[in-house]
C-alpha cells in the first residue's frame, strides 16, 4: 500500500516544476528563503519545527513543541517539569545519550559527569527560537555519528526595526507561564534578550515545577567582513522529586492502582541518588543555577568563511530530602558543571566543491559534592567523579555533480578519554580510552524546486558519555555491572527518503532507515546502569502527508513504524527473571505511532485546532519501582489515543487571545511506564506582538 502511495505520488511530482518556494508546515504554508531551500538540499534529513506556530499546553517548552512530529517519541514522566530524567524525548526510539541539543550549532547536552549530565527537555526555553531544526540519524560529520539526530535551535535574528513579542498565560495546576522577548538591529551591532518564566504545581505527588531563563545575544558586524557574536543564558530551576504514590508497588497487586494520598494519582516516585535516601518523600526538591557563555568571531578569509567559539558553563545543584521514617535529612550541593570547549570550522566553495574543514575540543569536568549544616551525617566535601576529553576532527564536501545532483563524502575523527576523579578512584571507577574513524557519504536528487530524494550510509561510532562510564562502573548502581565489558558502539546506519511538494498544495515525505548497530551502549534510567548489548538492529518507516484544502482548512497525518531487536543482552540474561529471559527489544520503543490534526483558520488570523495521537503498546523492564531489585519483569505500557483542542482568536491586530484544552476525553494513560499523563487540562493566556 505505501508502495503504491509513493509511486502515485512520485509520478504527480513529475509534472510540477512549480517555482515558488512555499511549504506545507503540517497546518501551515510556510515561505522558505533561497538559503533555507540550499539547507534543505545539503541537509534534507531534517524536518523544521516553527514554535510560533504552535499553542502548545501547559508544556509550553521544547518537550511541547516535538510532541506531534513523526519520528519523535514523547515519554515525560509529567507533562510539566520532572526531576532527574532526561529520556523525555527520543528520536527513532533513541534518547538523550543519541541527541545533539544545539543552538545555533553550539551543543547544549555537555554538561559535567555523574548526576549533572543530562538534557532538561521541560526547562529548555523556546523564548528567543525562530525555528528546530530536527535532523534525524546521522548527519554531516560536524555533528559527529550520533545515531539518533540533531535538535537544533534556531536563534530569531535581530531586524533593523524593533521587536518585542510578550506572552502570558494560566493553566491547570495552578500553572503560570510568563515569556518576553525583543530584538533590534540597529547599524552594525544587534542584539536581543529573552525571559521566560513558568511555575506549576503539576499534578503528579510533590510534582511542582518552577523555572526562570534570562537569554541574552549580541552581536558586531565588522568593517572587514567579521563578525564577532556572544550569548549567555541563565537559568534557575527548581523542582520537587516525584513521591511514589501507590499503596503496593507490586505490580500484581490489586492496590498497585489504589493512590495512598488520594489527591494526586497512582504512580512511581523518582529515585534520589548521591546519597539522598534513595527514596523521595513529601517536600523534596532539588535547583540549580546555570550558565552557559560562548563568544565567536566569523571571518571571510581566502574566499571562505572561518567560524571559531569558544564556550564555558557553570553550573551547581542543590537537593533535600526529609526521611521523616528514619529522623534525617538529606542536604547536599553538587558543583555540577565546569566544562568548556571550543570548535572551529572553514567552509569554502571552489568550482563544484563546498569544502568543510572542522575540529571541535570538549572538556567535560565537575567539581564534586558537599553536604550542608543540616544533612545528619559529618560534614564532608568531595572530589569529582568522572572527568573526559573528547577530541573531534572532520572534512566533507558537498561536491555539486551536476545542478541537482549532489554527493557528499565526510569523515570525522573521535576520541573519549575518561579519567576518574578522587571521589571515582575511591569508589573504583576504572580509566577509559576509546577511539575511531567514522565516514559518511549522502546522495541527493533534487527535482525542479519542489522534489527531493536522498539516500545516506554511514559508520556509526559513539563513545560513552561521562554518565555512562561513571554508572558503569559504579557501586552505588541498582545493580552490578563492573564486571562486564564495556566498549564503544560500531555499527553502519542507511536511511533514505523522498520529498515533494505537490500543486494541489499537498506535501508528502516518506524516510526509511535501517541501523545495525555492534556493541550498542544501554543506560537504563531504572536501574541507573550502563552496559554492552552485544547487538542491536533498528528500522523503520516515517510517512507524512500535509494538505491544504481551502475555505481556510488544512489537515496533516503522519505515521511512523520503527522496531528494534538485540542479541546478547547480558542484563536481561543476568538480572530479569527466568520466563521473561526471551526479551530481546531496546526497551519502551513503541511499534506504531499516529498524528492527525485539522485547522480552520479564519480571515482575520483566528485558528481552531483539533489533533489527535495513538501510540500503540511498548514493552519495558520494570522493577516495582524498588531499587536494588535483580528480580526484573517485563511489562507492557498500553496503547493510548489522545485528542487536543486548540484556538488563537485576535482581538486586535497585534494581540491574541489563546487558548486550549488537551486531553478532552480525559483518558487514563502513560506516556512513560509507572507515570499516569494529566488528565483532561487547560489553559488561556494572550499574546502580543509590537
Amino acid at each position: 500500500m505505501i508502495g503504491i502511495v509513493f509511486l502515485c505520488v512520485l509520478l504527480m511530482s513529475s509534472l510540477s516544476q512549480a517555482e515558488d518556494v512555499s511549504r506545507i508546515y503540517q497546518l501551515d504554508e510556510i515561505t522558505l528563503s533561497e538559503a533555507e531551500i540550499g539547507e534543505e538540499h545539503t541537509t534534507p534529513n531534517a524536518s523544521v519545527v516553527i514554535p510560533e506556530l504552535l499553542t502548545q499546553g501547559i508544556s509550553s517548552n521544547l518537550d511541547g513543541a516535538l510532541l506531534r512530529q513523526v519520528g519523535v517519541d514523547v515519554q515525560r514522566l509529567q507533562e510539566i517539569g520532572s526531576a532527574l530524567d532526561d529520556d523525555s524525548i527520543k528520536i527513532r526510539g533513541l534518547g538523550a545519550r543519541r541527541i545533539i541539543l544545539a543552538v545555533d550549532g553550539r551543543i547544549l547536552n555537555t554538561p559535567g559527569t555523574a548526576g549533572g549530565y543530562f538534557i532538561d527537555w521541560p526547562s529548555v526555553a523556546l523564548t528567543n527560537i525562530e525555528k528546530i531544526y530536527v535532523i534525524k540519524g546521522v548527519s554531516d560529520p560536524k555533528y559527529g555519528n550520533t545515531l539518533g539526530g540533531v535538535i537544533n535551535l534556531v536563534p530569531r535574528r535581530p531586524q533593523q526595526r524593533p521587536y518585542i513579542e510578550a506572552q502570558a498565560m494560566k493553566a491547570s495546576y495552578d500553572t503560570e507561564k510568563i515569556s518576553l522577548y525583543h530584538s533590534w538591529r540597529p547599524s552594525g551591532f544587534e542584539y536581543s534578550i529573552g525571559v521566560n518564566y513558568v511555575n506549576s504545581d503539576g499534578y503528579l505527588r510533590n510534582g511542582l515545577f518552577e523555572v526562570k531563563n534570562l537569554i541574552l545575544y549580541t552581536g558586531y558586524n565588522l568593517p572587514w567582513e567579521g563578525k564577532i557574536k556572544a550569548n549567555m543564558s541563565y537559568q534557575w530551576l527548581k523542582k520537587g522529586f516525584i513521591v511514589n504514590n501507590r499503596q503496593s508497588k507490586d505490580y500484581d497487586s490489586p492496590n498497585y492502582e489504589a493512590p495512598q494520598d488520594s489527591r494526586y494519582p497512582a504512580s512511581d516516585g523518582e529515585f534520589m541518588y548521591g546519597g539522598l535516601g534513595v527514596y523521595a518523600e513529601d517536600g523534596s526538591w532539588w535547583k540549580r543555577e546555570r550558565y552557559n557563555l560562548d563568544l565567536g568571531y566569523e571571518q571571510v578569509l581566502f574566499g571562505g568563511l572561518l567560524d571559531i567559539r569558544v564556550w564555558k558553563n557553570y553550573a551547581e545543584r542543590e537537593a533535600h530530602n526529609t526521611r521523616r521514617a528514619l529522623n534525617r535529612v538529606f542536604h547536599k550541593k553538587w558543583f555540577d558543571d565546569k566544562s568548556y570547549g571550543i570548535d572551529g570550522s572553514y567552509k569554502i566553495a571552489k568550482g563544484i566543491h563546498d569544502v568543510t574543514f572542522g575540529f571541535d575540543y570538549k572538556r567535560f569536568k565537575d567539581d564534586g559534592d558537599k553536604n550542608y549544616p543540616d544533612d545528619f551525617r559529618a560534614a564532608f566535601q568531595q572530589g569529582n567523579y568522572v572527568n573526559s576529553k573528547i577530541v573531534g576532527l572532520y572534512l566533507m564536501d558537498d561536491l555539486q555533480i551536476t545542478k541537482d545532483i549532489t554527493i557528499t563524502p565526510g569523515i570525522r575523527y573521535s576520541s573519549y578519554e575518561g579519567k576518574a576523579g578522587p571521589k571515582g578512584r575511591e569508589e573504583g571507577i576504572r580509566d577509559i580510552s576509546m577511539d575511531g574513524i567514522a565516514p559518511s557519504l549522502k546522495l541527493t536528487y533534487k527535482y525542479g524546486k519542489n522534489t527531493l530524494i536522498y539516500l545516506s550510509t554511514a559508520r556509526a561510532i559513539r563513545m560513552p558519555t561521562p554518565p555512562e562510564h561513571y554508572w558503569h562502573y559504579s557501586p552505588d548502581a541498582g545493580v552490578n555491572t563492573a564486571d562486564l565489558p564495556f566498549r564503544k558502539e560500531d555499527g553502519l546506519m542507511i536511511q533514505g527518503g523522498y520529498k515533494a511538494e505537490l500543486p494541489t498544495k499537498t506535501s508528502f515525505q516518506i524516510s526509511p532507515y535501517y541501523y545495525r548497530i555492534k556493541d550498542f551502549i544501554h543506560f537504563d534510567l531504572i536501574n541507573f546502569v550502563s552496559y554492552n548489548i552485544d547487538r542491536a538492529t533498528l528500522y523503520g518507516l516515517e510517512l507524512e502527508v500535509s494538505q491544504q484544502l481551502g475555505m481556510g482548512l488544512s489537515a496533516f497525518v503522519n505515521y511512523t513504524f520503527e522496531k528494534t531487536k538485540t542479541e546478547g543482552n547480558p542484563f536481561v540474561d543476568r538480572f530479569v527473571v527466568l520466563e521473561d529471559r526471551g526479551f530481546n527489544e531496546i526497551p519502551a520503543v513503541p511499534r506504531h505511532k499516529l498524528n492527525i490534526g485539522t485547522q480552520y483558520k479564519g480571515l482575520k488570523g483566528q485558528k481552531v485546532t483539533l489533533y489527535g495521537r495513538y501510540v500503540s503498546s511498548e514493552k519495558v523492564i520494570y522493577n516495582n519501582n524498588t531499587l536494588y531489585n535483580t528480580d526484573l519483569r517485563v511489562r507492557t505500557r498500553r496503547p493510548y489515543f489522545t485528542a487536543d483542542l486548540e484556538a488563537a482568536y485576535p482581538l486586535t491586530k497585534d494581540i491574541y487571545v489563546l487558548g486550549y484544552v488537551h486531553n478532552i476525553l480525559d483518558k487514563h494513560y502513560q506516556e512513560r511506564f509507572g507515570y499516569p499523563a494529566a488528565g483532561r487540562n487547560w489553559g488561556i493566556g494572550l499574546r502580543g506582538v509590537f
